[in-house]
């Protein structure tokens, strides 16, 4: 068995108790039974970390803890997310109100209020036929357009000037260069198709960036529920610890990944109320911590006493349970090259020369375009020269935005959803395993399963429950 959660805990000194103290509250232990270690029954209360959220979010379901079996008290335990969702909108409002709505300052703290996921109601809204007029209505509430003001009063100011040159110059009062007049008609459409061609590579670039994190993510969240599966069904029942153990890390790796990718998160209360206090301690003093996460269910995996290769000759499934360690080992491998694929996304931007000279063209073509609109619009030039500086300038924007997705994606909806599937997982299995028992017991069967089963020596037995305390099962000897 694992003496303590750190992989080499003995060889670096003065990493637990440094930080024990820092590492959240637990409850109190519940009272072991007789086939468990006192350790393997540490529930930790989960923190009232409120639920992250936008402005206009919509209030969040009911965090799904409330798992069959679990009484009462237990379900007081868990806060409500939506005065939770309500208190982070308020929160993240108050926050937005201290930087001018024009300021970087704002822009950066307005991406953590848009991360946003899909329910059939969001869907039904986006595809409406009133999604034009609802998104002309909110144009000027828009963050792209309050991301423009900048270089659209940059344009503005450009277009007003040619304006008032033109009528001064009309007017006699300054000469009329003809220079201007040639210079503003020619190059528009020689330079044009090349503007586009860098706007749509710059927009294409940023999006397959976007959608590749999310499909990482999505994958983290695949394997997260695939390692619990496993885990609860081929790890022992004697090292109910492990399995216990198992399902915290798998929790607390995404939740690591998600603070490793992020500027400003608090590791610390991300993960208190899913580790123990020693953990998270020593979790902290690591200096890659989804690499220790990592690290820490492969040791569990080494000493879990998983099924061996040995089949029998007359059971066709007797073959999926010798082969768990290697699919567990590769479970944890997807995580490594998520957490590689995810750093290479944060570390590495599109490259800079693209950036920058799609930047310098844009405002040197928007700059000269007034003086080919003037003699065609007149007056008129300033509104056209306003929509076609806010497209342009606004695709360029967009792609900017998404290029680094990992502040705008929602991965604290990511996060919970694989913390409820594992508690699910858990409550589910303990359900079952306790049923299976009853049934036993009174001499009844559900179905095949105990004969398809028998030769795994109790594989399938209650874990080391970390969410959901124990269900009393009396023993056959107290029945009789």
């Amino acid at each position: 068995m694992l003496a303590h959660s750190r992989p080499g805990a003995g060889s670096r000194p003065g990493n637990g108790a440094a930080k024990a103290g820092a590492g959240g509250r637990s409850a109190p232990p519940l009272q072991p039974a007789p086939a468990l270690t006192r350790r393997a029954l540490v529930h930790p209360v989960p923190s009232p970390r409120p639920t992250p959220g936008l402005v206009r979010q919509r209030p969040q379901r009911q965090r799904p803890q409330e798992l069959p079996g679990a009484t009462p008290e237990q379900q007081q335990q868990f806060p409500g997310s939506e005065l939770d969702a309500a208190a982070k909108a308020e929160a993240a409002a108050a926050k937005l109100q201290r930087y001018p709505w024009h300021s970087d300052e704002w822009k950066e703290e307005y991406r953590k209020q848009v991360r946003v996921t899909f329910d059939f109601e969001r869907w039904r809204t986006h595809r409406s036929s009133s999604r034009f007029w609802r998104h002309m209505a909110g144009l000027a509430q828009s963050n792209t357009a309050q991301g423009l003001a900048q270089p659209l009063a940059y344009v503005m100011a450009v277009s007003l000037g040619v304006a008032a040159y033109h009528v001064a110059a009309a007017a006699g009062w300054l000469p009329l260069w003809p220079v201007l007049k040639l210079a503003a008609n020619a190059p528009f459409g020689l330079t044009s198709f090349a503007l586009s061609l860098l706007l749509v590579f710059r927009t294409n670039s940023s999006y397959g960036r976007w959608d590749e994190a999310r499909k990482m993510w999505g994958l983290v969240v695949n394997r997260s529920r695939d390692l619990t599966r496993q885990a609860l069904g081929y790890i022992p029942a004697h090292q109910a610890e492990l399995q216990s153990m198992l399902c915290r890390w798998v929790v607390a790796y995404s939740r690591c990944l998600m603070c490793h990718l992020r500027e400003g998160e608090d590791l610390e209360a991300e993960l208190r109320g899913v580790l123990l206090p020693e953990e998270v301690a020593e979790l902290l003093a690591a200096e890659h911590r989804p690499n220790y996460c990592c690290q820490v269910l492969t040791e569990v995996l080494r000493e879990a006493q998983l099924p061996a290769a040995v089949t029998s000759p007359t059971d066709s499934t007797g073959c999926v349970p010798a082969g768990a360690a290697y699919r567990m080992d590769e479970n944890l491998t997807v995580f490594e090259d998520v957490t590689g694929g995810c750093e290479r996304l944060l570390r590495t931007p599109i490259p800079l020369a693209y950036t920058r000279h799609t930047s310098r063209f844009m405002m040197a073509w928007l700059t000269i375009l007034p003086f080919a609109l003037w003699d065609t619009c007149g007056w008129a030039m300033l509104p056209v020269m306003a929509i076609v500086a806010f497209v342009l300038l606004g695709i360029e924007e967009i792609g900017v935005s998404i290029e680094e997705p990992f502040s705008i994606l929602p991965l604290e909806t990511i996060c919970r959803t694989i913390e409820s599937n594992v508690r699910e997982s858990v409550g589910a299995h303990c359900q079952r395993q306790a049923r299976r028992a009853q049934q036993a017991q009174h001499g009844g069967v559900p179905g095949d399963l105990p004969k398809r089963h028998a030769h795994s020596n109790g594989n399938n037995a209650v874990p080391a429950l970390l969410f959901m305390p124990p269900q009393p099962v009396a023993s056959a000897g107290q029945q009789h």
